[in-house]
Protein backbone atom coordinates (compact mmCIF):
# COMPACT_ATOMS: atom_id res chain seq x y z
CA UNK A 1 0.00 0.00 0.00
CA UNK A 2 2.77 2.43 1.00
CA UNK A 3 4.69 1.62 -2.18
CA UNK A 4 1.64 2.36 -4.35
CA UNK A 5 1.06 5.69 -2.61
CA UNK A 6 4.74 6.63 -3.06
CA UNK A 7 4.64 5.78 -6.76
CA UNK A 8 1.42 7.76 -7.21
CA UNK A 9 2.95 10.77 -5.46
CA UNK A 10 6.04 10.66 -7.68
CA UNK A 11 3.82 10.42 -10.76
CA UNK A 12 1.73 13.36 -9.58
CA UNK A 13 4.80 15.53 -8.98
CA UNK A 14 6.26 14.64 -12.37
CA UNK A 15 2.97 15.42 -14.10
CA UNK A 16 2.63 18.74 -12.26
CA UNK A 17 6.16 19.70 -13.28
CA UNK A 18 5.45 18.74 -16.88
CA UNK A 19 2.40 20.99 -17.12
CA UNK A 20 3.62 23.84 -14.90
CA UNK A 21 3.20 27.19 -16.60
CA UNK A 22 6.20 29.31 -17.48
CA UNK A 23 5.89 32.92 -16.32
CA UNK A 24 7.40 35.80 -18.24
CA UNK A 25 8.26 38.89 -16.21
CA UNK A 26 7.47 41.98 -18.26
CA UNK A 27 8.47 45.51 -17.18
CA UNK A 28 5.98 47.75 -18.97
CA UNK A 29 5.57 51.54 -18.99
CA UNK A 30 2.24 52.51 -17.45
CA UNK A 31 0.90 54.11 -20.65
CA UNK A 32 1.11 50.82 -22.55
CA UNK A 33 -0.03 48.56 -19.69
CA UNK A 34 -3.71 48.37 -20.68
CA UNK A 35 -2.96 47.24 -24.22
CA UNK A 36 -0.21 44.89 -23.06
CA UNK A 37 -2.45 43.24 -20.47
CA UNK A 38 -4.95 42.40 -23.20
CA UNK A 39 -2.24 41.17 -25.56
CA UNK A 40 -0.61 39.15 -22.76
CA UNK A 41 -3.89 37.44 -21.96
CA UNK A 42 -4.26 36.35 -25.59
CA UNK A 43 -0.66 35.15 -25.72
CA UNK A 44 -0.91 33.26 -22.43
CA UNK A 45 -4.01 31.38 -23.57
CA UNK A 46 -2.31 30.33 -26.80
CA UNK A 47 0.99 29.29 -25.20
CA UNK A 48 -0.05 27.92 -21.79
CA UNK A 49 1.98 30.52 -19.91
CA UNK A 50 1.53 33.55 -17.71
CA UNK A 51 2.83 37.07 -18.27
CA UNK A 52 3.50 38.98 -15.06
CA UNK A 53 3.35 42.69 -15.92
CA UNK A 54 5.21 45.09 -13.65
CA UNK A 55 3.97 48.54 -14.62
CA UNK A 56 5.13 52.02 -13.71
CA UNK A 57 6.91 55.09 -15.01
CA UNK A 58 9.78 54.24 -17.36
CA UNK A 59 12.33 55.92 -15.11
CA UNK A 60 11.18 53.93 -12.10
CA UNK A 61 11.25 50.65 -14.06
CA UNK A 62 14.72 51.45 -15.37
CA UNK A 63 15.99 51.84 -11.79
CA UNK A 64 14.35 48.53 -10.82
CA UNK A 65 16.09 46.73 -13.67
CA UNK A 66 19.46 48.11 -12.66
CA UNK A 67 18.94 46.88 -9.10
CA UNK A 68 17.19 43.55 -9.59
CA UNK A 69 18.80 42.41 -12.84
CA UNK A 70 16.02 39.89 -13.40
CA UNK A 71 13.06 39.56 -15.75
CA UNK A 72 12.48 38.93 -19.42
CA UNK A 73 11.08 41.94 -21.25
CA UNK A 74 11.10 45.75 -21.01
CA UNK A 75 8.78 48.15 -22.84
CA UNK A 76 9.52 51.79 -21.88
CA UNK A 77 7.46 54.78 -22.96
CA UNK A 78 10.41 56.22 -24.88
CA UNK A 79 13.05 54.50 -26.99
CA UNK A 80 15.70 56.64 -25.28
CA UNK A 81 15.71 53.94 -22.59
CA UNK A 82 16.80 51.38 -25.19
CA UNK A 83 20.14 53.17 -25.41
CA UNK A 84 20.41 53.16 -21.62
CA UNK A 85 19.82 49.43 -21.19
CA UNK A 86 22.14 48.67 -24.11
CA UNK A 87 24.91 50.80 -22.60
CA UNK A 88 24.42 49.06 -19.24
CA UNK A 89 24.74 45.63 -20.87
CA UNK A 90 21.17 44.65 -19.97
CA UNK A 91 19.91 44.34 -23.55
CA UNK A 92 19.86 41.12 -25.52
CA UNK A 93 20.25 41.52 -29.29
CA UNK A 94 16.48 41.32 -29.85
CA UNK A 95 14.26 44.43 -29.90
CA UNK A 96 11.09 45.11 -31.83
CA UNK A 97 9.14 48.27 -32.71
CA UNK A 98 5.49 47.53 -31.89
CA UNK A 99 3.86 50.92 -32.42
CA UNK A 100 4.09 54.65 -31.84
CA UNK A 101 2.88 57.12 -29.25
CA UNK A 102 2.87 60.90 -29.26
CA UNK A 103 2.94 63.61 -26.63
CA UNK A 104 -0.28 65.62 -26.93
CA UNK A 105 -2.26 68.26 -25.11
CA UNK A 106 -5.08 66.84 -23.01
CA UNK A 107 -8.15 68.78 -21.88
CA UNK A 108 -11.48 68.15 -20.19
CA UNK A 109 -14.19 66.59 -22.38
CA UNK A 110 -15.65 69.12 -24.80
CA UNK A 111 -12.67 71.45 -24.24
CA UNK A 112 -14.65 73.96 -22.11
CA UNK A 113 -11.64 76.32 -21.81
CA UNK A 114 -11.21 76.44 -25.60
CA UNK A 115 -7.58 75.34 -25.52
CA UNK A 116 -6.04 75.54 -29.00
CA UNK A 117 -2.31 75.05 -28.76
CA UNK A 118 0.80 75.09 -26.58
CA UNK A 119 0.34 78.79 -25.80
CA UNK A 120 -2.34 77.71 -23.34
CA UNK A 121 0.37 76.41 -21.02
CA UNK A 122 1.49 79.96 -20.19
CA UNK A 123 -2.05 81.33 -19.82
CA UNK A 124 -2.34 82.29 -16.16
CA UNK A 125 -6.12 82.00 -16.31
CA UNK A 126 -5.83 78.26 -16.89
CA UNK A 127 -4.94 75.49 -14.46
CA UNK A 128 -1.95 73.71 -15.99
CA UNK A 129 -0.68 70.30 -14.88
CA UNK A 130 2.50 68.76 -16.32
CA UNK A 131 4.71 65.79 -15.56
CA UNK A 132 7.95 66.30 -13.69
CA UNK A 133 10.77 66.52 -16.25
CA UNK A 134 12.76 63.91 -14.30
CA UNK A 135 9.90 61.46 -13.75
CA UNK A 136 8.52 59.19 -16.43
CA UNK A 137 9.07 59.27 -20.18
CA UNK A 138 6.35 61.90 -20.72
CA UNK A 139 8.18 64.32 -18.40
CA UNK A 140 11.34 64.17 -20.49
CA UNK A 141 9.34 64.45 -23.71
CA UNK A 142 7.30 67.40 -22.42
CA UNK A 143 10.58 69.22 -21.88
CA UNK A 144 11.74 68.43 -25.43
CA UNK A 145 8.42 69.53 -26.97
CA UNK A 146 8.39 72.88 -25.16
CA UNK A 147 12.04 73.59 -26.00
CA UNK A 148 11.43 72.84 -29.68
CA UNK A 149 8.38 75.08 -29.68
CA UNK A 150 9.88 78.26 -28.22
CA UNK A 151 13.05 77.45 -26.33
CA UNK A 152 14.15 77.36 -22.70
CA UNK A 153 12.21 80.47 -21.68
CA UNK A 154 8.90 78.98 -22.80
CA UNK A 155 9.76 75.74 -21.00
CA UNK A 156 10.46 77.64 -17.78
CA UNK A 157 7.33 79.80 -18.14
CA UNK A 158 5.16 76.73 -18.67
CA UNK A 159 6.45 74.95 -15.57
CA UNK A 160 6.25 78.17 -13.55
CA UNK A 161 2.56 78.31 -14.50
CA UNK A 162 1.72 74.80 -13.32
CA UNK A 163 -0.56 74.18 -10.37
CA UNK A 164 1.28 70.91 -9.74
CA UNK A 165 3.32 68.13 -11.34
CA UNK A 166 2.71 64.43 -11.87
CA UNK A 167 5.06 61.44 -11.85
CA UNK A 168 3.88 59.84 -15.09
CA UNK A 169 1.40 60.13 -17.97
CA UNK A 170 -1.33 58.42 -15.97
CA UNK A 171 -1.22 61.05 -13.22
CA UNK A 172 -1.52 63.90 -15.73
CA UNK A 173 -4.52 62.32 -17.46
CA UNK A 174 -6.17 61.51 -14.14
CA UNK A 175 -5.82 65.12 -12.96
CA UNK A 176 -7.47 66.49 -16.12
CA UNK A 177 -10.19 63.80 -16.08
CA UNK A 178 -11.08 64.68 -12.48
CA UNK A 179 -11.41 68.38 -13.49
CA UNK A 180 -8.71 69.46 -11.07
CA UNK A 181 -6.83 71.04 -13.98
CA UNK A 182 -7.72 72.42 -17.42
CA UNK A 183 -4.81 71.36 -19.62
CA UNK A 184 -1.66 69.26 -19.59
CA UNK A 185 0.67 67.27 -21.81
CA UNK A 186 0.54 63.50 -21.73
CA UNK A 187 0.88 60.49 -24.02
CA UNK A 188 -2.18 60.65 -26.28
CA UNK A 189 -2.94 56.94 -25.76
CA UNK A 190 -3.92 57.53 -22.12
CA UNK A 191 -7.03 59.37 -23.31
CA UNK A 192 -8.30 56.11 -24.83
CA UNK A 193 -8.07 54.07 -21.65
CA UNK A 194 -11.31 52.67 -20.31
CA UNK A 195 -13.12 55.39 -18.38
CA UNK A 196 -11.07 58.24 -19.85
CA UNK A 197 -12.73 58.64 -23.25
CA UNK A 198 -15.86 60.16 -21.71
CA UNK A 199 -13.84 62.59 -19.57
CA UNK A 200 -11.00 63.96 -21.71
CA UNK A 201 -10.17 65.05 -25.25
CA UNK A 202 -6.84 65.10 -27.07
CA UNK A 203 -5.45 68.06 -28.98
CA UNK A 204 -2.59 66.84 -31.14
CA UNK A 205 0.57 68.91 -31.29
CA UNK A 206 2.28 69.58 -34.63
CA UNK A 207 4.74 66.74 -35.29
CA UNK A 208 7.58 69.22 -35.90
CA UNK A 209 7.40 69.92 -32.16
CA UNK A 210 6.07 66.57 -30.98
CA UNK A 211 7.25 63.78 -33.30
CA UNK A 212 5.87 60.28 -33.02
CA UNK A 213 7.82 58.16 -30.56
CA UNK A 214 8.66 54.54 -31.27
CA UNK A 215 7.52 51.96 -28.76
CA UNK A 216 10.25 49.33 -28.58
CA UNK A 217 9.92 46.08 -26.65
CA UNK A 218 13.26 44.65 -25.57
CA UNK A 219 14.57 41.23 -24.56
CA UNK A 220 16.65 41.53 -21.40
CA UNK A 221 20.09 39.93 -21.30
CA UNK A 222 19.38 38.08 -18.03
CA UNK A 223 16.09 36.53 -19.24
CA UNK A 224 15.75 32.86 -18.34
CA UNK A 225 12.98 32.33 -20.90
CA UNK A 226 14.49 33.82 -24.05
CA UNK A 227 12.73 31.55 -26.55
CA UNK A 228 9.26 32.23 -25.12
CA UNK A 229 10.05 35.93 -24.68
CA UNK A 230 11.01 36.22 -28.36
CA UNK A 231 7.79 34.48 -29.28
CA UNK A 232 5.87 37.07 -27.25
CA UNK A 233 7.75 39.88 -29.00
CA UNK A 234 6.74 38.49 -32.39
CA UNK A 235 3.14 38.11 -31.19
CA UNK A 236 2.97 41.85 -30.40
CA UNK A 237 3.46 42.52 -34.11
CA UNK A 238 0.64 40.21 -35.20
CA UNK A 239 -2.54 41.56 -36.79
CA UNK A 240 -4.56 40.79 -33.67
CA UNK A 241 -2.11 42.54 -31.35
CA UNK A 242 -1.83 45.57 -33.62
CA UNK A 243 -5.63 45.88 -33.64
CA UNK A 244 -5.50 46.02 -29.84
CA UNK A 245 -2.77 48.69 -29.97
CA UNK A 246 -4.92 50.79 -32.30
CA UNK A 247 -7.90 50.44 -29.99
CA UNK A 248 -5.81 51.91 -27.17
CA UNK A 249 -4.92 54.97 -29.22
CA UNK A 250 -1.39 54.17 -30.32
CA UNK A 251 -0.76 55.95 -33.61
CA UNK A 252 0.84 54.53 -36.73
Amino acid sequence: MFKKITISLVTLLATSSLYAKTTLTFYCGSTMSGAMQEISKEFGALNNCDVNIIKGGSGKLWKMLQTKKSGDLFLPGSDSYVKKIEKAGLLESSSKVIGFNQASLIVQKGNPKRVKNLESLVNQNLKVFLCDEKAGSIGANTSKVLKKYKGEDFLDDSYDNTMGMGNDAKSVTKTIASKKADVGITWRATAFWSGNESKVDVIDIDTKYSPKKRLVINLLSFSKNKRLAKKFMNFTSSYKSQAIMKKYGFVK
